[in-house]
């Protein structure tokens, strides 16, 4: 993603109001924003790292992000890099430097730095993680870069090419691709019923980001890789290759505008906005991750984003309904055989 997308424009090709997309609009002008400022403090105090880049993943990566939203950091070391700095060092400093902007720097999913070539060298083998699994996915998705743009872009690409540069399994599809990150989607389905039900965590947040951005977050791969099934097969890759980083919103509008079914789009994104809204409320974030499952009943805030949840899926289901309706096959081959 290299510049951010105009969500004005988009709204008004999918029949929509962009006045009636505030939230939507604002995040992503305003978390570009804080990229580029994040962007010139660390170029400005930050030591150089020759092999080594950081990225912005989560709600910022995603221009999504408001003031509630913390900060995902990754620092990758690419395996050809000509020293080996020490990563973990520059990751606190430069979390460190960050803080100092105001960003809430999470030390959870990427709280170490990561050598690139531990991701890709065991895809799908006994060594792999569902840390891997996680890193690959969003590192493909919804990193962006804070540091090193060019070393940044060399690490997307290295990861993309390790599913794409198979002789053999590649596939017609990208599928080692579609099927690593559909992986990821149903392990955090379930990582988040182990964290509600054996480490009790809190659940209402966590349920309604799964039911929300999670969701969309699939269903805009699913849309991305049914409209590269429908290109020649010399087309594929770099069709996917140029639209997987793009934001969820961007990459569903996009592929549902080539599979003209852009009109489909609208109620999807008026349920997103809804969604964003609500959560970038600091009380109701607050009260949401304090709510305990027995009286969620009783909560206005849950009940409302339960019921939006519920209009969200029927604006996907509409979606995936209209992408059936275009080509079953790949649909059948890779989402359900």
């Amino acid at each position: 993603m290299r510049t951010p997308p105009d969500y004005a424009a988009i709204a008004a090709a999918i029949g929509v109001d962009a006045r009636a997309l505030p939230t939507i609009l604002g995040a992503a002008e305003a978390s570009w924003a804080r990229l580029g400022e994040a962007r010139r403090r660390l170029a400005h105090a930050l030591p150089e790292a020759p092999g080594v880049a950081i990225f912005a993943l989560g709600s910022l990566g995603r221009l999504e992000a408001s003031s509630a939203s913390d900060l995902d950091l990754a620092v990758i070391r690419r395996a050809d890099a000509a020293a080996d700095p020490d990563a973990d060092a520059l990751r606190a400093e430069a979390a460190a430097l960050l803080r100092e902007l105001g960003f809430a720097v999470a030390d959870k999913t990427f709280a170490r730095a990561l050598d690139q070539a531990v991701l890709v060298r065991d895809i799908g083998g006994r060594m792999d993680t569902n840390e891997h699994l996680t890193h690959r996915a969003l590192l493909l998705t919804e990193g962006a870069w804070l540091s090193a743009p060019a070393t940044a872009r060399a690490v997307q690409d290295d990861l993309f090419r390790a599913y794409t540069g198979g002789a053999i399994a590649s596939g017609r599809y990208l599928s080692a691709l579609a099927n690593d990150l559909q992986r990821y989607y149903r392990t955090i389905c379930v990582d988040y019923r182990f964290k509600v039900e054996v480490a009790g965590k809190g659940w209402a947040l966590r349920n309604l980001k799964l039911r929300h951005s999670r969701k969309l977050w699939h269903l805009a791969n699913l849309v991305l890789f049914s409209w590269a099934a429908t290109v020649a097969d010399d087309e594929r890759e770099a069709l996917v290759g140029e639209h997987l980083d793009l934001p969820p919103l961007a990459r569903i509008a996009a592929g549902l505008r080539a599979l003209d079914g852009g009109p489909l789009c609208g109620p999807l994104f008026l349920a997103y906005e809804r969604f964003l809204a609500a959560i970038a409320d600091p009380e109701r974030r607050e009260h949401l991750d304090r709510l305990d499952h027995d009286h969620r009943e009783g909560s206005p805030t849950y009940r409302a984003l339960r019921d939006n949840a519920d209009r969200l899926d029927e604006a996907a289901q509409a979606i995936v309904g209209h992408l059936w309706a275009r080509g079953p096959e790949y649909l059948i081959r890779f989402g359900l055989l």
